[in-house]
């Protein structure tokens, strides 16, 4: 072996040692996120995390290629240079170990959205102010992933594979008994398919296209790829992915005929200009409201609301993020790009939706969040949207309420809210986003015996937040306004959390749910199940329960459906009232495209259907009926390229009015 080889021989050995780190990742994002995938056979496991290598080759390539580089090259006695060899080391345990860190990080996050983090999310955490608060409380919470990382850092400086200086010596004499043509030619060569086969690594094969998140689900369910992919990959390929390329799926009047999204209102009868309230819950899933479970879940008074009230009790988010629900309710756009609508290219699109429409009808409007002023960009956005005023932690203006991470508790600030529409000029619309259903999960208090834990974290603060919505509408029911009101109350996503130590929860009789419904839950469709419900007291036409599929998307035509003015408004949802309307849910789910409908869901990448399941026989999707019900499958993939085609084409050609 020369010289030459034997830095080859290292260079192999280290890069194994950092595609070691990524198995360590990976494993760490098992065990931290086992509860979603326990059902996975061990044979089944291990092909996932191979077929998972990768993806890991190919951010090991694209972020340690400056470490690569000169170890490729025959540069001769400076390879063997203590002082350069050390430059190496430090390169390399640096970039890896941020590698690690990035990736252990996600898992965490994942746990919370359930989604691998794409660049916009990486751009989040530069940039928002949100973050230098949480970070502290996070890392407190989280302190053994850094323990960890610390750990692995020194077990990788320790265990980093160094130069032997008496094996280099002899290799390089090896090298001097040679040919020296024999010694140009191999030292010619070598580098120039190492360099090949690292460029073929790091674009993850031969095949045409360089190696993207689609690629994933060839090999797995698309319920099992964020194990198979991992984050920095998942970030740097959706990088600079800003603009959406138009489609032609099939004639833009066609489109419109299988899924309209221009709705018209109020041809007949008067208009009923009620108020409007509209209550975002942070991340109330569908699986903690005990009335659409049948058990005794957390939301005591949302449970009994539900009796006097209309319940669409299949209702998804058309997103996994805050900042996606409120374009999705207020101007009828769901969230199918990567980037949030509020800070994508589009969003200084022109739009008239909810809150305009009302603005024109002489409504007073009014969003309102607790969060600190500037807090996910809620604020610009109210303005952009059209509301005429924002209250937020600024204008509460008494930080004694203040819960030292996100803004205003939500019992305060509910009673601040319902004392200030007392003062409107009615009609009025209001917005009102919650937010203590979210991490770090505080209590106030002199609440903290009253809201015993349960088994996740977020159990006690979705009990504290119901409770504050129990004494919003106490309150508002004192008030000359509370009879001319419809309620819209629903979810900005559903939400994961981790696990209470069993010291800490208080058990209750029938407060969990059964396995096959978990098994639901963690579903690609279930995933993003959310509460939805109408209430206006005494109107006895919206009381029951609605079966169809819903989505946040149909809250604006619905509203003003209810309302019945005289207006036109476009939206990717249609009126709960309108029977003729196609009732289904489009969302991203892992670089993919899944639509629901009734029963069954539907996965499509962008070319073709892939997956087609029951979710209602087969909780756990465990067969993909594609090819057993063709029917089916063909008309939910129609639906879905006409929704594509024409959410993609409006955004891009700023359509989003009529």
């Amino acid at each position: 072996m020369s010289g030459y080889f034997y830095q080859i021989g290292l260079l192999i050995k280290r890069l194994l040692l950092a595609l070691f780190l990524f198995f360590i990742a990976r494993l760490f994002f098992y065990f931290f996120n086992v509860g979603l995938y326990q059902d996975i056979q061990v044979t089944e496991l291990i092909r996932i995390f191979i077929i998972g290598m990768r993806f890991d080759v190919s951010v090991l390539i694209y972020f340690n290629m400056l470490f690569i580089l000169p170890q490729i090259l025959p540069l001769g006695s400076i390879l063997m240079k203590k002082g350069f060899q050390l430059g190496l080391k430090v390169l390399f345990v640096s970039v890896n170990i941020f590698l690690l860190i990035a990736n252990m990080a996600d898992s965490v996050y994942f746990h919370f959205v359930q989604k691998r983090s794409t660049a916009d999310v990486w751009k989040f955490i530069v940039m928002s102010d949100d973050v230098k608060v949480l970070l502290p409380g996070f890392i407190a919470d989280y302190w053994y992933v850094s323990v960890l990382a610390v750990v692995v850092m020194v077990l990788v400086w320790k265990i980093y594979p160094k130069v032997n200086q008496k094996k280099g010596k002899r290799a390089n004499e090896k090298d001097t008994r040679r040919p020296v043509w024999f010694n140009i030619l191999v030292k010619g060569l070598t580098p120039v398919l190492l360099l090949g086969l690292s460029l073929m690594g790091a674009r993850g094969g031969v095949q045409l296209r360089p190696l993207a998140i689609m690629h994933a689900s060839k090999s797995v369910s698309v319920a099992h790829m964020p194990l198979v992919l991992n984050s920095v990959f998942t970030a740097m390929t959706t990088y600079g992915h800003d603009e959406l390329t138009p489609v032609n799926f099939m004639p833009d009047e066609k489109a419109m005929n299988i899924y309209p999204v221009v709705h018209h209102f109020g041809k007949s009868g008067v208009p009923n200009p009620k108020n409007v309230v509209v209550l975002l819950l942070e991340s109330f899933s569908r699986e903690y409201v005990g009335f659409l479970n049948g058990y005794k879940g957390f939301t005591p008074f949302l449970d009994s609301l539900s009796q006097h009230a209309l319940v669409m009790d299949s209702a998804f988010s058309n997103g996994l993020r805050s900042i996606d629900a409120i374009p999705a309710v207020v101007i009828g756009l769901p969230a199918l790009m990567d980037d949030p609508y509020i800070t994508s290219v589009y969003s200084t699109n022109k739009t008239r939706g909810l809150t305009q429409i009302l603005n024109e009808k002489g409504y007073r409007t009014a969003f309102f969040h607790g969060g600190t002023n500037g807090t996910m960009d809620f604020d610009g956005f109210a303005g952009y949207a059209g509301f005429q005023n924002y209250y937020g932690r600024q204008e509460y203006n008494n930080d004694d309420d203040y819960d030292g991470y996100w803004g205003i508790y939500d019992e305060p600030f509910l009673q601040f809210m319902a004392q200030k529409l007392n003062t409107f000029q009615q009609p009025f619309f209001a917005f009102e986003f919650t937010l203590s259903s979210h991490y770090p999960y505080h209590v106030p208090e002199q609440h903290q015996k009253r809201f015993p834990e349960g088994d996740l974290r977020i159990h006690r603060v979705v009990r504290y937040s119901d409770y504050a919505l129990k004494k919003f509408f106490e309150k508002a029911k004192t008030m000359s306004w509370y009879n001319n009101t419809l309620f819209v109350i629903l979810a900005d996503h559903p939400a994961q959390s981790v696990l209470v130590s069993d010291k800490d929860k208080v058990q209750e009789p029938g407060a969990s749910l059964t396995s096959e419904q978990l098994s639901y839950y963690k579903n690609t469709s279930g995933r993003y199940a959310i509460p939805m419900m109408l209430f206006a007291p005494g109107d006895s036409t919206l009381v029951g329960v609605d079966h169809r599929t819903a989505q946040q998307t149909d809250v604006g035509p619905t509203i003003l459906d209810y309302l019945n003015f005289e207006d036109t408004e476009v939206a990717f949802g249609s009126s709960l009232f309108n029977t003729a309307a196609p009732r289904l849910v489009v969302q991203p789910v892992s670089g993919m495209m899944q639509i629901t409908s009734g029963s069954y869901s539907l996965l499509f990448n962008g070319d073709e259907a892939t997956a087609l399941f029951n979710n209602m026989l087969d909780h756990s999707h465990n067969r993909n009926l594609i090819a057993e019900q063709p029917l089916i499958a063909d008309s939910l993939e129609l639906q879905l390229k006409a929704f594509l085609q024409q959410y993609t084409n409006r955004l891009v050609n700023n359509q989003l009015k009529d």
